[in-house]
């Protein structure tokens, strides 16, 4: 399970590199049910009102029944689909191999619009200040509106697979070009850049005015949010592809070395770390005091935060 699991209405659901999405009691981890698709299933699940929105590497957006798992209507794209959809205005905005992002009705599952990028799209999309801003693997980053006209755009030197956060009028996104992106939300220029010490895939996290993100030299960063000062690095034993997570006063993030991190935010102090038997590429999750991951050992954990 490369994935990020999604914590909605007492269930666990997690997508699969054998094809399926899987259905799991949240406080037992009980199997309920699971969808198949025709290819692996990276894309975390969105809910809306008892659906779940997912893609899969078959090229299609899934919608089935959250209590069920029977479908509701799928959408084709042109390309495998490795991108998370983001539900926002009546509308899924979601990535694909094709190049595009696909602007699809909630409802009918028919394409409201498309942008075409310069490359393929696996970053998640963000929605924010009436904007969707999501990076491609050309390494362009884009603010497009809801018409789907691109209102800026912005080059790093390498791909933009991690996705962006907003905070205020910032956004914040990583490359493999090694470096930690502030933009200005409202024109796309740049605030500042920090240096890592190798390309990432890892989506940022903020609280408290600092951002956190992974790397594959095998840090997890904290820099701050104003200025692009490091405050702290903590270093894991293999890449961090995975994205951290805050919950309370504690950073959680997975690296490839089979640990779950439990770090302090403010100190990059470590409080525990729980090893897994694979690599762990996916996004903590925590509801009531759990946290939820999958590994590549083909396990889903809970464990008290």
């Amino acid at each position: 399970m490369r994935g990020t699991p999604l914590v909605y209405q007492g269930m666990v659901y997690v997508g699969c590199y054998d094809n399926n999405l899987y259905a799991l009691n949240a406080a037992e981890g009980k199997f309920q049910w699971k969808y198949p698709t025709d290819g692996g299933v990276v894309s975390r699940p969105a809910a809306y009102e008892n659906s779940l929105f997912f893609g899969s590497e078959d090229k299609r957006l899934h919608v089935v029944n959250s209590r069920t798992g029977k479908l509701i209507w799928t959408y084709y794209t042109g390309g495998p689909i490795r991108s998370s959809p983001r539900v926002a205005e009546g509308h899924i905005f979601i990535g694909s191999d094709d190049h595009v992002l696909h602007a699809v009705n909630l409802n009918t599952g028919r394409s409201v619009w498309q942008f075409t990028s310069a490359d393929q799209v696996r970053s998640t999309p963000f929605v924010a200040n009436e904007l969707v801003y999501f990076g491609c693997e050309s390494g362009d980053f884009y603010a497009v509106d809801f018409h789907g006209a691109m209102k800026w755009r912005y080059q790093a030197k390498r791909a933009v697979t991690s996705s962006p956060v907003v905070a205020g009028h910032s956004i914040f996104f990583a490359s493999t070009d090694r470096t930690l992106y502030c933009l200005d939300a409202r024109n796309g220029w740049a605030v500042w850049r920090f240096r890592l010490g190798k390309g990432s895939v890892s989506s940022p996290a903020i609280a408290d005015e600092l951002v956190f993100v992974g790397a594959a030299d095998g840090f997890i960063y904290g820099v701050e949010a104003g200025t692009g000062k490091e405050m702290w690095r903590f270093r894991t034993e293999n890449q961090v592809s995975g994205s951290p997570v805050i919950y309370k006063d504690c950073v959680y993030c997975g690296s490839v070395d089979g640990n779950l991190y439990c770090l302090e935010y403010r100190s990059g102090r470590e409080r525990w770390r729980f090893k897994t038997g694979g690599a762990i590429t996916g996004t903590p999750v925590i509801f009531d005091d759990i946290v939820y991951i999958g590994s590549t050992d083909h396990q889903v954990y809970a464990l008290l935060a």
